[in-house]
């Protein structure tokens, strides 16, 4: 009862902050809810600006950036809901400086300089030190790293986990993960690559964030309690966007397919956790 009451309490409509940093942290996930919503509907042209396009042989691939943009447009709108929660605020910081730093690598090693991914690289930094303003009301001396003993904390911890592992292919991996998802670089702007190792930066910071969180399910149930609250949004907005990539877009049929059972996965497992906590 005192987790339904703590989440009841949460869920309201977004009230602006009086003082200036989380004024910064609550403009920061506008700017990114209003990102996700851009890249989930309007992925092609999403893909022209950040240099990426279909390959030759998959020419749905494009549609990829929806289930990413839904992802983002999820997380962002959870934690504008539940802004007086700040382990979403920290949550996204954390994603945000990973992504920001595989940016930072890309433009080191790919060749991708650009005045658009050096922009891309300071908004990314600025947005992540706005978000962190949060992270030490979160992680305090309670926290306890390691999985979890019970079930269903062990479950989410393994789906967090699995974000982490995809997050660390997709960064350090990016051309194979690109080709998997049928995506490629445009050949006149090479620097599109920055933002395939940037969104596995950002799955990975996210994923060791929630893995780290996972302590908290005996001392501090609630906040792992939110944190996948946020998740549960982030992946089902993402799974809609799958969906009309497969709809509307035509990808790899096999990738998408194997992808959303994977997303329906960690959905199923994160609502019972959900459902089992409350």
């Amino acid at each position: 009862m005192e987790a339904i009451r703590s989440v009841l309490d949460a869920l309201a409509w977004p009230v602006f902050p009086a003082q200036p940093w989380p004024q910064a942290a609550f403009l920061s996930v506008a700017v990114l809810l209003v990102a996700g919503l851009v890249m989930l509907a309007f992925p092609a042209t999403s893909g022209r600006v950040l240099g990426l396009s279909a390959s030759d042989t998959r020419p749905g691939g494009v549609g990829e950036v929806r289930p990413t943009g839904g992802f983002l447009a999820g997380l962002s709108l959870a934690t504008l809901m539940f802004f007086d929660q700040p382990v979403l605020s920290a949550a996204m910081g954390i994603a945000m400086a990973v992504a920001a730093f595989a940016r930072l690598v890309s433009l080191m090693s790919d060749r991708s300089m650009s005045l658009l991914n050096l922009l891309l690289f300071l908004v990314q930094a600025i947005l992540a030190g706005a978000l962190l303003f949060y992270f030490s009301d979160v992680v305090t001396g309670e926290l306890t790293l390691g999985m979890p003993d019970e079930i269903m904390p062990k479950l989410v911890f393994l789906v967090f986990a699995a974000f982490a592992v995809i997050g660390f292919l997709v960064l350090f991996a990016p051309r194979i993960a690109m080709t998997a998802a049928g995506l490629w670089v445009i050949a006149d702007k090479a620097g599109g690559i920055a933002s395939i190792r940037s969104t596995g930066g950002f799955l990975l910071g996210y994923g060791l964030f929630g893995m780290a969180i996972a302590g908290y399910w005996q001392s501090q149930f609630v906040v792992l309690l939110m944190l996948c609250f946020g998740f549960l949004v982030a992946i089902l907005l993402s799974i809609v966007g799958r969906i009309l990539a497969l709809l509307l877009n035509r990808g790899n049929l096999v990738f998408n397919v194997a992808a959303l059972a994977a997303q329906l996965a960690a959905a199923a497992i994160v609502m019972a956790y959900i459902g089992g906590a409350m």
